[in-house]
């Protein structure tokens, strides 16, 4: 495992991810709109298992909690079946103008984030942010960063990539529109597993910021404990 310091060293860009770093740190926001979703089709989903399964948002955390196999026995019991696409599209329906209630109750970005990103600026570091969530649905967040003036060269969302992480078109996106060739150059941090396996799937550098409660990504190279500690 490398340090934060060496991780960086050779990175002429870092790029951070939206929710639980630059937005909405631990995902309340994110995991109470998931959650209520999810009872509404009579299944109760637990912090822990928000927590283990936190990633890009929307259907996949859907997904991913649906293999979860105490979650799936409960949906089963409840509706005499396990859960089929059709209601996972149904879930993914009903969530979405709650993942909009949620960018507008955590639509200040995170301070450290912003500082963070500052000190990079500063030092001829440019960066850039990854989202697996449409604009549409990010509004209040958008025009807060907007307001914060925080110097992102490049803004990532659901419009631009095609596929959420674990999938690496996010980071090769951000490669394409910040014109680096070399994904050993970029350094990606991510509060979720699926995000540190992105980067490694892009050969670019995985920085795990820790999250209380959960245990880090074996695919990251270095473990920050705090966005205060980039230099």
């Amino acid at each position: 495992m490398k340090s934060v310091e060496d991780a960086l060293k050779h990175a002429d860009a870092v790029v951070l991810s939206w929710h639980g770093v630059l937005f909405d740190r631990d995902r309340r926001a994110i995991h109470d709109a998931v959650r209520v979703t999810f009872n509404q089709w009579s299944v109760e989903v637990r912090d822990d298992e928000l927590v283990s399964t936190r990633g890009p948002t929307g259907r996949p955390q859907i997904e991913r909690l649906l293999a979860v196999p105490r979650i799936a026995a409960q949906f089963r019991s409840v509706h005499l079946r396990w859960p089929l696409s059709g209601d996972i599209d149904a879930m993914s329906r009903n969530l979405e103008p709650r993942l909009l209630a949620a960018a507008e109750i955590a639509s200040e970005p995170n301070a450290d984030a912003c500082d963070a990103i500052r000190r990079l600026h500063a030092k001829g570091v440019r960066t850039a942010v990854i989202c697996c969530t449409p604009r549409r649905l990010l509004g209040p967040q958008l025009a807060a960063l907007e307001r914060a003036q925080v110097p992102l060269a490049a803004i990532i969302t659901a419009d631009e990539a095609c596929d959420p992480a674990p999938a690496p078109w996010g980071v090769f996106e951000v490669m394409q529109q910040l014109g680096i060739n070399d994904a050993s150059h970029l350094a990606l941090i991510d509060d979720s597993p699926p995000g540190a396996t992105a980067a490694r799937n892009a050969g670019a550098c995985a920085i795990a910021l820790e999250v209380a409660g959960a245990a880090s990504s074996s695919e990251a190279s270095a473990i920050l404990h705090s966005l205060r500690d980039i230099a």
